[in-house]
């Protein structure tokens, strides 16, 4: 297993449950690092239960979500909210405690976990597998041999890329995030994930665990390097002018925000599997965080990549190109409704970043 993310963990974490052995998680990370937290619908339950690890999810606390908020297509507030779903609520996640907790649930299962590691190359050895070239800690070069490789390396695609699979169609955004503490945290901040669309992208909102916030903007990065949103001042100046998110974010206290900004590209890879491999999650396909489905579409795909590989193992010579198709369904699928959302906005007709995105989501 190339990578411990959602996709990787639940895989090897699902695999596991289901008897299989010998399962080896490399991460290059070692799930102490900043990830924007994230969040994850009512219905992503009946995905963790599947896993067993419900129970223990619970345990850690993550704050509730219910519902969406939103200023889009119009200054009118609109809302979607969980209160009539019949799952319940949804979370707001500590992204590098979920991990975490992902990880550690494979482990005790009996995945061996490899952390602060990294796919460096990799030889085909046809009907016995791949011989794979692991950077361990401190530089050690390891040789491992696998049966049977699954890239759940992220937007990377280390492994897949490596047998010539490509990235199509590809809409980069660049999100650029902080997450910030509360200054009174007597006051309960909302509980829902805010959206508001402004001329230059659109900004999110949502608590985290730890009376903190994570705001995000996404755009492209014309507009990033243009208006130097990578500097915490430009892009705290650019939040004060968002006519509702700055009134929502007002108790949040600016002087320790560090503005990171990083690729969010939206892609499938032309190549979804091979012989002894395949390729899940973002490593897979990746979707524009205005679907909200990045973490839900990792965690199925986690889940249903096992049971694709158990039926492999088991005789059925097409199950990994069913997996496949499956994820070349849903990213048509992806595709409409990014559509649909993007072209909901037309209120900066003469706006760069709204013309590139309606036209790219009509593609």
């Amino acid at each position: 297993m190339i990578g411990g993310g959602p996709a990787g963990s639940s895989c090897a974490l699902a695999l596991a449950n289901a008897g299989v052995s010998d399962i080896l998680v490399v991460e290059a990370s070692s799930y102490s690092g900043f990830k924007v937290g994230e969040s994850i619908p009512p219905e992503s339950r009946m995905l963790i239960r599947s896993l067993n690890i419900d129970e223990a999810f619970l345990t850690r606390h993550h704050e509730p979500c219910y519902g969406s908020c939103s200023y889009w297509g119009s200054d009118k507030r609109g809302y979607n909210d969980f209160l009539l779903n019949p799952h319940g609520h949804g979370w707001h996640l500590d992204r590098s405690r979920f991990d975490a907790f992902l990880a550690a649930q494979a482990h005790a299962a009996g995945v061996e976990l490899l952390t602060g590691s990294s796919l460096s190359g990799s030889e085909p050895l046809g009907s016995t597998g791949h011989m794979l070239h692991i950077r361990c800690p401190g530089g050690v070069l390891a040789r491992v041999h696998a049966d049977f490789v699954v890239d759940a390396s992220g937007r990377r695609s280390l492994f897949a890329r490596q047998r010539g699979a490509r990235q199509i169609n590809s809409n980069p955004l660049i999100c650029c995030a902080a997450t910030l503490r509360r200054r009174n945290v007597d006051v309960a901040f909302s509980r829902l994930t805010h959206l508001e669309a402004v001329e230059q992208g659109w900004w999110y909102v949502a608590s985290v665990p730890g009376n903190a916030v994570v705001i995000a903007f996404a755009t492209n990065a014309q507009i990033v390097r243009t208006m130097q949103l990578q500097k915490a001042e430009r892009w705290y100046r650019m939040l004060r002018a968002a006519p509702h998110m700055s009134q929502l974010t007002d108790g949040i206290d600016p002087r320790d925000a560090h503005v990171r900004c990083y690729p969010v590209p939206s892609y499938c890879l032309d190549r979804l599997c091979g012989e002894r491999w395949l390729a899940i999650g973002d490593a897979a396909s990746a979707y524009d965080p205005i679907t909200a489905q990045g973490i839900v579409k990792s965690l199925s795909n986690g889940i249903h990549a096992a049971q694709a590989i158990q039926s492999w193992m088991s005789g059925t010579s097409d199950a990994l190109q069913a997996f496949a198709q499956m994820v070349r369904t849903q990213y048509r699928r992806y595709v409409d409704l990014r559509r649909d959302l993007y072209c909901l906005e037309q209120r900066w007709p003469a706006s760069e970043f709204w013309q590139r995105q309606i036209t790219s989501a009509s593609m």
